[in-house]
């Protein structure tokens, strides 16, 4: 029997407070918080019984599973009983959507990337064993799912739900743009950057789609490509990719220690990708208005 079908029926008035969108929002952050808090505490003690490691990267490998799984069934189970529907937005074309999400990743660094080096501010100067990009993979992957299923899963849906589409994209872009101004080397100029980069690109992806997987695919492979490829910081974090390459010239192409997120570049690549898919959002009429709206033309 599905999940949704065993929602929470409560009287009309409590679930009129259940089913409002703060409401909905708080609860939603708690569910996910306690998969995700869940799923380490769980790795640990897979740790503690397994008594040492079984293999290299033994334990970044379990507790990338059990905490990425277990943030999937939080967030489930939070929109089975409390939204009482389907989870649409997780369908079951999983791998053809999230193949889609890493090609435009994948292209859209690669462009970022190219760019610098067009003006000198990359360079490449030999190769790494390609098991660097393992300790990347498993960083992408996590991060992929956690602040996606948080980020356009929970705040941007609930969000959008309540303020409309244009209000929930802006909030949530600098919301996770700012999320990582605790990052090393970040600043304000570089959280600024990660909100009208990947916050407004992730956002308008979600609402033409309408599916979390491509924008899980396309978060896995920004971060993949970028560090675990081309060797680049990966937003303020120093990491090895399977090029040894050096950044290089003004902190305006290069992003300086911060990485190329903050580069004027991605800036530029971002804004025009931005506003294409705005326009796609505008034609295929995706956009939902603020619940005053909604109810007004109800009357």
């Amino acid at each position: 029997m599905a999940l949704h079908n065993h929602s929470i029926q409560l009287s009309v008035r409590a679930m009129r407070v259940i089913r409002f969108p703060l409401t909905r929002l708080v609860i939603a952050l708690c569910f996910l918080m306690l998969g995700v808090t869940a799923g380490y505490y769980l790795s640990d003690a897979v740790f503690w019984i397994s008594g040492h490691d079984l293999f290299k990267w033994y334990d970044q490998f379990v507790q990338l599973i059990l905490v990425c799984a277990l943030s999937f069934l939080s967030y489930c189970l939070y929109v089975g009983l409390f939204e009482g529907r389907r989870v649409s937005e997780l369908s079951m074309n999983a791998f053809a959507q999230t193949g889609t999400g890493v090609l435009v990743g994948i292209v859209f660094v690669s462009l970022t990337i190219a760019g610098i080096a067009l003006f000198n501010g990359y360079h490449v100067s030999g190769w790494n064993h390609p098991e660097v990009m393992i300790p990347v993979f498993i960083m992408a992957v996590q991060a992929g799912i956690i602040e996606e299923l948080l980020l356009r899963g929970v705040a941007f849906r609930i969000i959008e739900d309540a303020l409309g589409t244009w209000w929930s994209m802006i909030l949530t872009a600098f919301i996770f743009g700012f999320l990582h101004i605790w990052n090393d080397n970040a600043s304000i100029l570089s959280s600024i950057s990660i909100s009208i980069t990947a916050g407004f690109v992730l956002a308008l992806l979600y609402v033409i789609t309408r599916k979390l997987w491509i924008v899980i695919g396309m978060h896995f492979a920004w971060n993949f490509t970028l560090g675990g490829f081309y060797g680049a910081p990966v937003s303020g974090g120093a990491v090895e990719g399977v090029l040894k390459s050096e950044l290089s010239g003004p902190e305006w192409l290069t992003g300086g220690a911060f990485g190329p997120e903050a580069s004027i570049i991605i800036v530029v690549i971002s804004i025009i990708l931005t506003i294409y898919l705005i326009n796609r959002v505008i034609k295929e009429k995706k956009i939902i208005k603020p619940m005053w709206r909604r109810k007004s033309q109800m009357i």
